[in-house]
């Protein structure tokens, strides 16, 4: 049941995550972009994003979390991932892993 509820809870934050704009107002970034494999070095533990889960990290935007980077797809996923519990961004962070890594 816990399980449940973090999936359900991680799942209801991608839905919004990549727009980081305020309502009513154009995204710097929008969801066509969070697909795209940024160029650099990814150094955080993830290579996709730890809260939309289907796009690639930007390797800049990274945070620390239990001694690791976590890596993310835009600046509107960091305040998701700080809103998150610890239970919430370890699975989160476990899905990310889980991935592996993006195909160029």
């Amino acid at each position: 049941m816990r399980f449940a509820i973090t999936s359900l809870a991680v799942v209801l934050l991608s839905l919004t995550a990549c727009s980081s704009a305020p309502k009513g107002q154009a995204s710097a970034e929008d969801e066509s972009m969070c697909k795209e494999v940024k160029p650099g070095v990814v150094t955080s533990v993830n290579h996709y994003c730890a809260v939309v889960n289907d796009d690639p990290v930007d390797p800049v935007i990274v945070t620390e979390f239990e001694g690791q980077k976590v890596g993310f797809c835009c600046k509107g996923c960091v305040p998701r991932w700080n809103a998150m519990t610890t239970d919430q961004k370890r699975a989160a962070l476990a899905a990310a892993v889980a991935k592996g890594k993006p195909s160029a």
